[in-house]
């Protein structure tokens, strides 16, 4: 698994390292990685709403958006796309949100702005 963002290497680093996340990250800040793989946006896609975003044309509501992608390389060194994924669709690799839904008021997002307004970094909890 790598974790990819359009986010300098410089920004990442210390995020990663404040986390305490050991998992591959890298930066696509430079080229076009997220947008070919339908996850970023420009200005004008998102006002127009011709962003192609979870199989479909509209404004994904921000710049950059949550999506999941699968690659294979064979014995040859060609690597194929096999697998994309968006939006609610990446929630069974989020085992929080498996457990979350198995309690009786489940997310809880139906008072909040934005259904992840709960989301807080561990270290942005209150005691």
């Amino acid at each position: 698994m790598v974790a990819i963002s359009r986010a300098p290497m410089e920004k990442i680093a210390p995020f990663k390292e404040r986390m305490g996340w050991t998992f591959k990250w890298v930066s696509s800040g430079g080229n076009d990685f997220n947008s070919d793989f339908g996850a970023s946006f420009t200005s004008e896609q998102m006002q127009n709403g011709t962003a192609s975003y979870n199989y479909s044309k509209a404004n994904p509501g921000s710049a950059d958006r949550e999506g999941m992608s699968v690659f294979y390389k064979d014995a040859g060194g060609d690597v194929f796309h096999t697998y994309s994924t968006y939006a609610r669709g990446i929630d069974a690799v989020n085992s929080t949100y498996q457990l979350l839904d198995l309690v009786p008021k489940g997310r809880d997002e139906r008072n909040l702005e934005h259904p992840q307004d709960w989301v807080r970094h561990h270290d942005k909890y209150r005691d």
